[in-house]
């Protein structure tokens, strides 16, 4: 093994035991110290890749995030029409939803955090503002294209379709057992885009 090759894994060491000491116990609960026994690895390496405990819940959020954002990207890619597009994302909400025993506690506790710390907070807020833009673009695209009426807000219509994906990350993180969310969320899109569609 590499020697960058055994920095990785040493770095994802890190990542998935802290991601299931922030995720049972909290981020305050949670030292550097017991991070460090979990995973085996030296206060040193351990600074090595992450230069706080703060860095590292930062990268867990974002590890997470990039996993959602190119899901959603890949999800578009192959899609004939903006409509078609949003169904596919809908499609793929069932991985997003299988994540969620892990990566939505850890963002229920990284809003917890956010609400304490200003730099964390920014952090939370700038994914939130890239997926309100990627949607609001995405209508445009569809008015563009005559898939969607062209007297919509591409704006208002993207809290919109943030406002559902929230609720039902909220939803099926709460009650995950007792309703098929990915159906769920593939009905609601439906409906959605039934009063987006331009009529002719």
């Amino acid at each position: 093994m590499t020697h960058y090759s055994k920095g990785v894994e040493t770095r994802q060491i890190i990542l998935s035991t802290s991601l299931d000491l922030f995720s049972k116990n909290g981020y305050d609960a949670a030292s550097v110290a017991e991070i460090c026994q979990q995973a085996q690895v030296s206060k040193g390496a351990f600074y090595h890749h992450f230069p706080s405990k703060q860095a590292l819940f930062l990268a867990l959020m974002a590890t997470w995030l990039e996993g959602v954002e190119g899901a959603l990207q890949q999800a578009g890619a192959s899609a004939a029409s903006v409509p078609e597009a949003l169904e596919n994302m809908a499609g793929m909400t069932g991985s997003i939803f299988e994540a969620l025993e892990s990566g939505f506690p850890i963002l229920l506790e990284f809003w917890r955090q956010a609400s304490r710390s200003p730099e964390i907070w920014r952090r939370a807020v700038a994914p939130y503002h890239r997926y309100l833009d990627f949607f609001a673009d995405l209508i445009r695209k569809g008015v563009e294209e005559g898939s969607f009426d062209e007297g919509l807000d591409p704006d208002a219509t993207s809290r919109l379709l943030m406002a559902v994906a929230m609720g039902l990350l909220l939803q099926a993180s709460f009650d995950p057992e007792n309703a098929d969310w990915q159906e769920i969320t593939r009905s609601g899109i439906n409906l959605i885009l039934s009063g987006l569609r331009r009529i002719e």
